[in-house]
């Protein structure tokens, strides 16, 4: 069975920019999250404009879109609170005698995410915990409780490049299992970066896939993105991507 897209907000490594000084990182779009906390008392609104997904199996085609929401909040220095929610969503499947169609609110989540202070300006760290808060309804939502613990590792390169390594470990009502992801992030611009990514994942997140992304700095607040993920085999998703924004208030 393929992989269905993930139903929480696709997070991603924050891409480096002219404005890091005066914007916090964000965590979308990509597989992983960023190294950093957005500060105490900061407010950050990430929002997929949708995000989806397609996919054709034994003549079956599946689409897939949501517009997932995601709130943060700096409690401290180094943590903050995260509230997601798959606002709106849609599901299209056609072929084989098949055609149903659905939309609605989804399943929400809750995290909790730390990134300690470290001594050195070329490496950081964050960890992440959260939880699925089940409140839609099937088939666009009420998956049951789910849990993971992520952490994610990035290395700063010369010339503004980076590299960071991202892993997550998910249990609960729809299984466990393992996602790892690598990425490598460069500038194309004064105010415009670019990603490339790999997602490997076994059990319940099992994935095999590859893609990249673009964001740019539209304002020193706002920045806007849009990415993509291939399926490298047949038992994940074809095509998963989309476009957003993120932006933050102090």
């Amino acid at each position: 069975m393929k992989r269905r897209l993930m139903m929480f907000p696709i997070l991603a490594l924050a891409s480096l920019s002219a404005w890091a000084d005066e914007a916090p990182e964000y965590d979308r779009p990509g597989i992983g999250f960023s190294t950093s906390t957005v500060g105490k008392g900061i407010f950050v609104w990430e929002q997929g404009l949708p995000d989806g997904s397609r996919d054709r199996s034994d003549g079956i085609t599946t689409t897939a879109w949501t517009a997932d929401t995601l709130l943060r909040l700096g409690l401290s220095a180094t943590t903050e609170l995260q509230l997601g929610a798959d606002t709106w969503s849609g599901l299209r499947v056609r072929g084989a005698g098949i055609r149903e169609r659905d939309t609605g609110g989804g399943d929400g989540s809750i995290a909790l995410k730390w990134a300690p202070a470290m001594r050195s300006d070329q490496f950081s760290l964050a960890f992440k915990g959260g939880a699925t808060l089940p409140w839609g309804r099937a088939p666009l939502g009420d998956g049951g409780h789910d849990y993971d613990l992520g952490i994610t590792l990035a290395w700063a390169l010369p010339a503004d490049t980076s590299l960071a390594l991202y892993a997550d470990r998910q249990w609960g009502d729809n299984g466990s299992g393992w996602l790892f992801s690598p990425s490598y992030g460069f500038p194309l611009g004064e105010s415009v970066s670019a990603y490339v990514e790999g997602g490997y994942g076994t059990g319940a997140q099992y994935m095999r896939a590859a893609g990249a992304g673009v964001t740019w700095m539209a304002t020193p607040r706002v920045q806007l993105d849009a990415s993509f993920l291939r399926g490298l085999d047949d038992e994940t998703i074809d095509w998963q991507g989309g476009v957003g924004l993120a932006l933050y208030f102090d």
